[in-house]
């Protein structure tokens, strides 16, 4: 029954559809970086909305019925109390998606590079700090939130509990779960459509099947918050609303709406582009051992643009080609490369995926690659033992050979980046993101490689507005490439090198389901 009044009541159905035009305005406006009036207007309008909703809905649940005009004085009584509930909520939300709008944010937020550089390498203290800081904070929303909520309302008697209020959040969980399960059974729809219709029927079934899902998740949301409401107003009965004939035009706004959604996801650029296919630490399919040369030898074979491998600094300030900090898992010996010279790392033997070969030093590494003519793309790796200078010293040493042959730097350190771009300038240079949180532009490079699991459409469209390709590492699965391929990546770091050239011979038009795969994963 509350899901009924908080649908059909007077008001309520008219906000809900003006509430979903605001939302998928935003998605639509939102899809391009930067910062522009009729975004900020859109935004502005959608937190004035949402806070008189949330209101009137609260006062219908416990019967009040009240006219619209007196829901939005008791908002304006309260205005400065629901900006910062508003702000809490959505905080709250940006790790869930945000319905889409959490990427759409993240690729505008500037922050300095220094701050940016010093999360990326602390990522595991940071990311445990602010996990527990936002659980605390989750915990504390549940255990006041109604209570606060009576503040913005005080028509409200009795507020729930916490645990009506952890009974609305498994329901909103569940109804979550009903929506994603569904879109998950369109997508596979859709990739049995993509082999067996002709290209225009397949492309005509995503375009409705974007539409589907975009119904759908807003059908869920909307309940979802329904219930949460009713719990804050402690689950009143809720007497049966007499609903207005709101008429079709609502129903048509909606999906009106929604199919501005789903063609802006259908036809956004880029997609399926010209795709630069990069091998993964020099291996392909786990032949041979990582960053050696047996494995840069075989994998050289299958011509890819680019063999990333990894650099670290030695005891004796040489570079030893190496990813691990520690040699425990690749050589059975409990050592970083700080503590051997290069002719002690290069007496040591490695193993993996059932081979074995020896360390090498970066000069060997790099004149095979030179006999082989493959270009390379170089990570250095830093740690706070490193050498003062060692990043300039490098500029010097190869800025020049590196361009030359046509290969490319990367750090996950951006003082790297900066560091050899303002000594090799010609060189190029691109910045690894750990995760992917704050506009591009804030740390400029020459290419971004943008992890994978937090990419989005939004952090590839803001590195081209900034003239930068986009790569991202490391999809593996030919679902994970043809998903990256279809958000329009430039480039693709991966472990499986041969899969990733069959993935991007095929047609696109075969691939629409990862399009609408890549819609269900933007909504969360």
């Amino acid at each position: 029954m509350a899901w009924r009044a908080g649908v059909l009541a007077p008001g309520l159905a008219v906000g809900w559809c003006l509430a979903v035009l605001l939302f998928a305005g935003l998605r639509l406006l939102g899809q391009h970086p930067g910062w522009h009036v009729d975004l900020v207007v859109l935004i502005l309008l959608l937190m004035a909305l949402s806070a008189w909703q949330l209101t009137h809905l609260a006062l219908t649940l416990i019967g009040r019925r009240p006219a619209g005009w007196q829901s939005w004085q008791l908002v304006w009584r309260h205005k400065g109390a629901w900006l910062l509930v508003e702000l809490g909520l959505t905080i709250l939300a940006l790790p869930l998606g945000l319905g889409g709008l959490s990427s759409r944010l993240l690729v505008r937020l500037p922050l300095p590079a220094d701050f940016i550089n010093y999360v990326g390498l602390n990522r595991r203290p940071v990311g445990i700090t602010v996990a527990i800081i936002y659980i605390v904070v989750a915990g504390v929303c549940l255990l006041r939130g109604p209570w606060v909520f009576r503040r913005l309302a005080p028509q409200i008697r009795r507020p729930g509990s916490w645990r009506q209020m952890v009974v609305a959040l498994l329901i909103g969980a569940g109804l979550m779960g009903v929506w994603w399960g569904l879109a998950e059974g369109i997508v596979t729809l859709n990739w049995w459509g993509d082999a067996r219709l002709a290209a225009g029927l397949a492309k005509g079934l995503a375009a409705g099947s974007l539409l589907l899902i975009f119904l759908g998740f807003v059908v869920a949301v909307i309940l979802a918050a329904i219930t949460l409401v009713w719990s804050w107003c402690g689950q009143p009965a809720v007497s049966r609303p007499i609903p207005r004939r709101q008429g079709w035009w609502l129903v048509t706004l909606l999906v009106i709406a929604g199919g501005c959604v789903s063609a802006q996801a259908l036809e956004s650029t880029p997609q399926f582009a010209a795709m630069v296919a990069i091998s993964h630490r020099g291996v392909d399919h786990g032949v041979g051992v990582q960053n050696t040369l047996g494995a840069l030898r075989h994998v050289s074979q299958q011509r890819p643009d680019y063999v990333e491998m990894d650099l670290h600094e030695t005891r004796d300030h040489q570079w030893v080609v190496l990813h691990d900090e520690n040699l425990a898992v690749l050589a059975q010996r409990n050592a970083t490369p700080h503590q051997l010279t290069l002719a002690q790392l290069e007496r040591l033997t490695v193993h993996e995926n059932g081979y074995h070969d020896h360390l090498v030093s970066w000069s060997t590494y790099l004149r095979t690659a030179e006999r082989l003519h493959q270009p390379l793309l170089v990570e250095i790796k830093t740690t706070p033992q490193d050498s003062a200078g060692a990043v300039r010293r490098f500029a010097h040493q190869y800025g020049a050979r590196l361009r030359r042959d046509g290969s490319a730097v990367h750090s996950l350190d951006y003082r790297v980046v900066a560091q050899l771009k303002q000594t090799a300038p010609q060189l190029q240079v691109g910045y690894i993101t750990p995760f992917n949180w704050v506009a591009p532009a804030s740390v400029p490079a020459d290419f971004y490689s943008f992890q994978r699991i937090s990419v989005s459409q939004q952090f590839i469209l803001a590195a081209h507005q900034a003239g930068a390709p986009a790569w991202v590492w490391t999809p593996d699965s030919p679902a994970a490439m043809i998903r990256m391929w279809a958000l329009g990546a430039d480039g693709e770091i991966t472990n499986e090198l041969s899969r990733l050239q069959r993935v991007v011979r095929q047609r696109p038009g075969k691939n629409w389901w990862a399009v609408v795969q890549n819609f269900v994963f933007s909504c969360v």
